[in-house]
């Protein structure tokens, strides 16, 4: 498109557009990008529950995302998004996070609980391909982060054992690009939990959609919208 020249009393104009630019280039250039993240939800069901939040901002998300969110927001039958629908189930109740979800961190910490057993325990974490990435034993607390950075956009699945027992559970790591969104999405709608749970299950970050929508409900506690986000969202990290 042709660019107008602006007049003098337009310049203030032109430098709050620059600033917008600069802090939104990521998101934009993110939209340009093939790393839309999808979701699958089954068809909404006649007669489900209007929605009764303020959903303007939904109109700022791209395409894909606006079309996932509607449809987050209004199903009651939500399924997993497509990058974390094949993660392996947890093998136990003791494996803690990141457990069938999607995380930021290339080296994060894994978390099980207490009640597996008494220490020590050890840990390892494999790779798609089952090679043994890193593993430590003797830990005396019930977390431990992972020494060897995770590759973007890699599967990986974690295992704790202790007297003999042990449970696994498996995590995807973001790409680069879903990264990318995610962070501009941070910058841009940072007080607006129903947007980052909106965009956060969608890229199977379930943890952080769960801690969205909890504090959506405490925000908004008659809102029949934000409890079924949430119940949405428990119910499919229980299945």
């Amino acid at each position: 498109m042709p660019v107008k020249a602006f007049r003098s009393p337009e310049v203030v104009l032109m430098v709050v557009a620059g600033v917008a630019v600069a802090i939104l280039g990521p998101y934009a250039l993110y939209r340009l990008s093939p790393h839309a993240p999808s979701v699958s939800t089954q068809e909404t069901k006649s007669g489900s529950r209007g929605i009764d939040l303020d959903i303007s901002d939904l109109d700022t998300l791209p395409d894909s995302l606006r079309d996932g969110a509607m449809l987050l927001l209004t199903t009651e039958t939500p399924e997993l998004p497509d990058s974390i629908a094949n993660l392996a189930v947890p093998t136990g109740e003791n494996v803690l996070r990141p457990v069938s979800e999607s995380i930021e961190e290339t080296r994060p910490v894994l978390y099980w609980s207490a009640a597996f057993g008494e220490p020590p325990y050890s840990v390892s974490i494999t790779d798609e391909h089952n090679q043994v990435i890193a593993r430590a034993q003797g830990i005396q607390n019930t977390s431990w982060m992972v020494l060897t950075p995770l590759h973007p956009g890699g599967e990986y699945t974690w295992q704790v054992s202790v007297t003999g027992v042990s449970e696994q559970a498996s995590f995807r790591v973001l790409d680069d690009g879903q990264v990318m969104l995610w962070r501009a999405m941070q910058a841009a709608h940072r007080d607006s939990h129903l947007i980052l749970g909106l965009v956060a299950q969608q890229l199977g970050m379930l943890g952080i959609a769960e801690r969205e929508y909890t504090a959506l409900t405490k925000a908004y506690p008659d809102s029949n919208t934000a409890a079924l986000l949430l119940n949405n969202l428990t119910d499919l990290r229980n299945r």
